[in-house]
C-alpha cells in the first residue's frame, strides 16, 4: 500500500495519506483545516478536484450529511513508491522543494493503513515532548543581522525581602505579646499599695519632691488659634472658665511705667498703650491659686532672639483669624528663682500698678489690667483701626481633672471691642 504526501493549503505542512483517503475530506493534523484531497492516476498524478459534493439536510437533525461518490482506482501493478504531489491551491500549483522531499521520510511497509496514520500525527504532536521539554523559541539562536552573538536574557533571582519582611514583623509581634503578658502578670501580682505607702506630703516647712523643670512649648501657629465662641465675651459681661469668673470692665488708652529690680522709680513707656482692666474673682470652695501672672504678659518680639515662645495674651485685629497681631506687654520676664542672683544678667521688670501676682482664696475677687506694649511703635496702629479687635488673655483657672489625677492648668479667654469702646485715661493705676 503506497503512503502520499501532500501539501496543506493552509499551513502548506506536508502530511501522509493513504490511497483510501484519495478524493476525500481530510483534515490537517497540524492547522485542523478541513480540504479536498486530489485524486491519483494510474501515471501517479495528481488528477482535478472532484466536483462539490452533494449536500442531504435532513429535516430532524441539524448537522449536514455529505455524500461522496469515490471514483474507481485501477489496481497498480507497480512496486510501492514514495511521491510528494502537490495540488492547486488557489488556481495555481506549487511544486515541493528539494529541501521538502528531503524531510519527508521514508514510506512505511507492511503496516496497516490506520496504524501508519495514527503512528503520523502522535509523532507531529509527541515531538516536542520526546525532545526534553518544550522546543526553543525559533528566535533564541537566529543570527543577528549586524553579526553579533544574540544576547540571552538573564534569568532573574528569587528576592529575599519578602521573607525577611515577614520574619522581622512575626518577631517584632511576639516580642511585643511576651512584653504584654509580663507587664499584665506583674500588675496582678504587685497588688495595690498600702495606705501607709502613698501618704500626701503637703505640711511640714520644706516642700515636697518637683520636678527640676517642666515647659510647654508651643509656636506662633498655635498662640493664634481661632478662640472658639463660648470663650469670648464683651465689655461689662462676665465669663467663667473653670474655677475663675472674669469680668472684662473698660478699655483704656493711657501711658503705662515700667519699674526695673533696683531703681526706685519706674521708667513710663515711649508711648500710648491700649490698657483693658478687669475684675477676677475665684469661686472655687477649696482652691488657692494666682489668676493672672507676668509671664502671661511677657515682652515678646518675634525678631529678638528669645528663649521663650510668643505669649497667648495679644491684641488681634479681626475675631476670628488674626490678621494682625501685638504679642505681650512693655515688660521683659525674668523667673523670680534669678532675680538679683548672679546666675542672670538682666534686671526683673514689672508695669507698675499692675497687680498681677496676687493669690486668690476661695470667694476672694481682685481688680488688675492689662496692657500694650508702649514701645513697639507698630503698636500704635490699635488706636486708627475701624475694625473689630480682640483681645486675648491667658488666665489660670484652678485644677484640672486628667485620669485619676488633677493638674493646674489655664485656659485662654478673649474679650471683643472696637475703637468706640477705647477711653481716653490720664493715668493707668
Amino acid at each position: 500500500m503506497s503512503i502520499y504526501h501532500f501539501k496543506c493549503v493552509s499551513c502548506t505542512k506536508l502530511m501522509g495519506i493513504t490511497e483510501d483517503f484519495l478524493g476525500k475530506q481530510m483534515r490537517c493534523p497540524h492547522c485542523q483545516t478541513i480540504q479536498l484531497l486530489p485524486m491519483i492516476n494510474t501515471t501517479g498524478n495528481a488528477e482535478a478536484a472532484p466536483t462539490a459534493p452533494d449536500v442531504v439536510v435532513e429535516s430532524e437533525t441539524i448537522g449536514m450529511i455529505f455524500t461522496y461518490e469515490t471514483p474507481v482506482v485501477p489496481p497498480v501493478t507497480q512496486e510501492p513508491t514514495q511521491e510528494i504531489l502537490s495540488f492547486p491551491i488557489g488556481g495555481k500549483s506549487q511544486e515541493t522543494s528539494t529541501e521538502e522531499y528531503a524531510a519527508v521520510s521514508a514510506p512505511v511497509e507492511g503496516k496497516d493503513s490506520s496504524a501508519v496514520t495514527t503512528d503520523f500525527f502522535a509523532s507531529e504532536n509527541t515531538g516536542a515532548s520526546q525532545n526534553g521539554g518544550a522546543a526553543p523559541a525559533p528566535w533564541d539562536n537566529a543570527p543577528s543581522i549586524t553579526g553579533e552573538v544574540a544576547r540571552k536574557r538573564p534569568v532573574g533571582s528569587k528576592s529575599m525581602a519578602m521573607p525577611i519582611i515577614f520574619f522581622s514583623l512575626l518577631s517584632y509581634s511576639v516580642m511585643a505579646t511576651a512584653i504584654l503578658i509580663l507587664v499584665l502578670v506583674r500588675m496582678k501580682t504587685a497588688g495595690p499599695m498600702h495606705p501607709l505607702e502613698y501618704i500626701p506630703d503637703v505640711d511640714g516647712d520644706n516642700p515636697g519632691a518637683k520636678r527640676t523643670k517642666i515647659r510647654f512649648n508651643h509656636d506662633k501657629e498655635r498662640t493664634q488659634e481661632i478662640v472658639p465662641a463660648h470663650l469670648r465675651t464683651k465689655i461689662g459681661v462676665a465669663i467663667r472658665v473653670g474655677e475663675l469668673e472674669v469680668t472684662p470692665l473698660a478699655v483704656e488708652k493711657a501711658t503705662v511705667a515700667v519699674l526695673v529690680s533696683g531703681f526706685s522709680k519706674a521708667e513710663p513707656c515711649k508711648e500710648d498703650s491700649l490698657i483693658l482692666r478687669l475684675k477676677l474673682k475665684n469661686v472655687s470652695a477649696d482652691q488657692s491659686f494666682c489668676p493672672l501672672d507676668y509671664y502671661f504678659n511677657r515682652k515678646w518680639k518675634e525678631i529678638s532672639r528669645n528663649s521663650y515662645p510668643p505669649p497667648f495674651t495679644l491684641v488681634q485685629f479681626g475675631t476670628e483669624k488674626p490678621e494682625k497681631s501685638f504679642f505681650g506687654g512693655p515688660a521683659n520676664w525674668l523667673p523670680l528663682a534669678l532675680a538679683g542672683s548672679k546666675k542672670s544678667q538682666s534686671p526683673r521688670e514689672t508695669v507698675e500698678d499692675e497687680n498681677l501676682d496676687k493669690t486668690l482664696e476661695p470667694g476672694d475677687e481682685m481688680t488688675a489690667f492689662l496692657c500694650t506694649d508702649g514701645d513697639d511703635a507698630s503698636a500704635q496702629a490699635i488706636f486708627t483701626h475701624q475694625g473689630p479687635m480682640l483681645w486675648r488673655l491667658q488666665v489660670r483657672r484652678g485644677l484640672v481633672p486628667v485620669g485619676a489625677k488633677e493638674i493646674p492648668a489655664t485656659a485662654v479667654i478673649g474679650v471683643e471691642f472696637g475703637a468706640t469702646d477705647i477711653k481716653q485715661s490720664p493715668a493707668a493705676s
